[in-house]
């Protein structure tokens, strides 16, 4: 199936029967691949549990508790996701799409955002285990006229392909891992497609088929799909962001489509209108885009400089200004809205290297516009927005200043009681987002205590532990080095039942072992390994380790094959590479491939200094010289 091709109706009678091989298909490769990451199990030793920590436990859960002492009001459209993903892995399809559509109906649409769908949808669609995706296909099988279980479908094959492949450039995607993330996205488009020809009402819907068209380089298709979009749902922001995100060099447009899209959708509007972010929106990509030139051709300390002149020869005239006018210009979006949309858009400025300048540029006009004082020690900040303090706080982050960082993170929550909230759920959103950028400082400065704390606050406030994508890896990372492993171990795996993050995987992972549940931990490790995770590298060595542990040599030397990146320098540092030669030539060794060990032990030594290759080196070429 081309990507030519993903927007077209076909109008073939056999459509729905191949769409329904193709789900079979898509099941049974993801199952297959979950298989083969796993890899064999292994016998499980003595539990080697460590001692009780329960009085540090029970302190970080009273600390946390003094941080958010109110559980929600209401349930949270997390805790509401949790509720419809297991009715949908229990075959209760009526119940789900009974709370999916209630969600859907209660939610409304603001100047840029379409909420609390999306942020239920986000919830629900997380990657999770073979049992939720039987659940999905069993749901769509049996109701096929059901827009919502399509739409439910698509997402997940969304966040599945998207899981599979990282975020990393496409050049540095192992083959077999592009090809699975493109057959999910095949399969996500027909199921987004099919929802919008059930159901062609519902905003959400058109914005998940134009990123499914996006991430598949579907322009053209995309391109049709956005203008029947936009007369359904004019006013809809998030349709033209994504149209206008489709549209940059490395997703095949140019920046001229780039500036044509926004002067057609936003220069054409009164001034007050919410598509005048667009132009912000066109400022912060092309500062990524500048950003990705110079990062292929210049060292980090010459990235400010090389970033700047980039800037000078793609930034058109006046463009700066109709960005700093789109933010001045409040009318009827002023406060929160505007805070929101602007907590969306100044992080990737801020953290985008090399544009540091630009970003402080963006943030100042925020600030006058907002009232607020930015500075360190500030004489008055009666009416500072909590947004803008937190945007702070991120470029002292940023710049490895964490004391510096924390006090503007702190001023932030003061700053909560400037803000006229709409509902209480909003505000300990706002108050959550604080405490895990908090969690991220604590994190950096190695208080692991305390970002166990914050963490457990912030999940207390959002409904869940997986509640914060991105976020909840700090927590169980802290865990594991407080040594908590009892608790960690059940913190973790909620976690990962909820949003699948591989990064809290591996720290599960981890756990799993020390308590010696080594089956657990070759199949969580095994995972990692066979993903695009920056862990890949330590949890496909961490596997080998245990099947070394257990004597079960071949099994270790055939996880290491099965990590070939582990050999390649394209993939891996020389210190992972050293260590990866040494563990298979400890296995070569044991098997008694004794030149194919000393090959290895000597690629070892080529990458690093490790005494035990250096003394299986010696020890092998003994052996080799002693035999006749």
């Amino acid at each position: 199936m081309g990507a030519e091709n993903v927007g077209k109706d076909r109008g073939v009678a056999s459509q729905k029967a191949r769409l329904g091989v193709l789900v079979v298909v898509l099941v049974l490769v993801f199952c297959v691949w979950l298989w083969r990451s796993w890899g064999v199990p292994v016998h499980k030793p003595s539990a080697q549990v460590a001692g009780p920590a329960e009085t540090l436990y029970v302190d970080i859960l009273n600390q946390a508790k003094q941080l958010a002492p109110k559980p929600p009001a209401h349930p949270t459209p997390f805790a509401q996701a949790m509720v419809a993903r297991d009715a949908i892995q229990s075959g209760e399809f009526y119940k789900a799409d009974e709370m999916i559509k209630s969600v859907l109906q209660k939610s409304h649409m603001g100047p840029w955002t379409f909420q609390p769908f999306t942020a239920f949808m986000a919830a629900l669609t997380a990657p999770g285990d073979a049992k939720f995706a039987r659940g999905i296909n069993a749901w769509v099988l049996a109701r096929p006229s059901s827009a919502i279980a399509h739409l439910v479908r698509a997402n997940y094959y969304f966040n599945i392909a998207w899981w599979i492949r990282g975020n990393g450039f496409a050049n540095d995607v192992r083959a077999n891992n592009q090809e699975t993330f493109g057959f999910a996205m095949d399969l996500a488009a027909q199921d987004a497609r099919e929802a919008l020809k059930i159901n062609g009402r519902d905003p959400y819907a058109w914005s998940m088929y134009l990123r499914i068209l996006k991430s598949t380089g579907a322009n053209t298709a995309q391109r049709a799909v956005f203008h029947e979009a936009i007369r359904a749902f004019a006013g809809y922001y998030a349709l033209y962001r994504i149209r206008l995100s489709a549209l940059q060099p490395k997703w095949g447009g140019t920046t001229r489509d780039m500036y044509r899209f926004v002067a057609k959708y936003a220069g054409e509007t009164p001034a007050e209108s919410p598509l005048r972010m667009l132009y912000v929106n066109l400022y912060a990509q092309l500062l990524g885009a500048s950003s990705d030139v110079c990062g292929a051709v210049v060292r980090a300390p010459q990235m400010d400089h090389c970033v700047q002149m980039v800037m000078r020869r793609v930034t058109e005239p006046g463009l700066r200004e109709d960005a700093y006018d789109a933010i001045k210009r409040r009318g009827g979006v002023r406060g929160l809205a505007l805070s929101d949309e602007l907590g969306r858009i100044l992080p990737d400025m801020i953290m985008t290297s090399g544009g540091g300048h630009t970003a402080a540029s963006f943030l100042q006009v925020a600030a006058r516009t907002f009232g607020s004082d930015t500075q360190l020690v500030a004489r008055d900040t009666a009416k500072n927005n909590f947004m803008i303090d937190r945007m702070a706080a991120l470029v002292w982050y940023e710049h490895g200043q964490m004391t510096n960082a924390e006090t503007l993170d702190k001023r932030s929550l003061s700053d909560l009681a400037n803000s006229r909230f709409p509902s209480r759920y909003v505000e300990d959103g706002a108050r959550a987002a604080i405490y895990t950028d908090l969690a991220s400082i604590y994190n950096r400065k190695h208080e692991f205590r305390r970002v166990v704390v914050y963490e457990k606050a912030a999940a207390r406030l959002l409904g869940g532990e997986g509640a914060r994508p991105g976020y909840a890896a700090l927590e169980c990372a802290a865990l594991f080095r407080l040594k908590l492993y009892r608790q960690g171990l059940g913190t973790c795996r909620a976690i990962v039942a909820a949003d699948g993050n591989l990064q809290t995987r591996f720290w599960l992972g981890r756990i799993e072992d020390v308590l010696g549940k080594s089956s657990a931990a070759v199949r969580d490790y095994g995972l990692v390994a066979s993903s695009e995770s920056g862990y890949r590298d330590y949890a496909g060595i961490a596997i080998a380790v245990i099947y070394d542990r257990e004597g079960q040599w071949q099994e270790s030397l055939d996880a290491l094959n099965r990590y070939s990146y582990l050999f390649k320098k394209a993939y891996d540092d020389h210190y992972d590479m050293a260590i990866a030669y040494n563990d298979r030539c400890y296995d070569k060794m044991q098997l008694g491939d004794l030149k194919g060990a000393l090959r290895d032990c000597t690629a070892s030594l080529r990458y690093g200094s490790l005494p035990d290759a250096y003394a299986k080196q010696q020890e092998l070429r003994r052996m080799l010289d002693s035999r006749p």
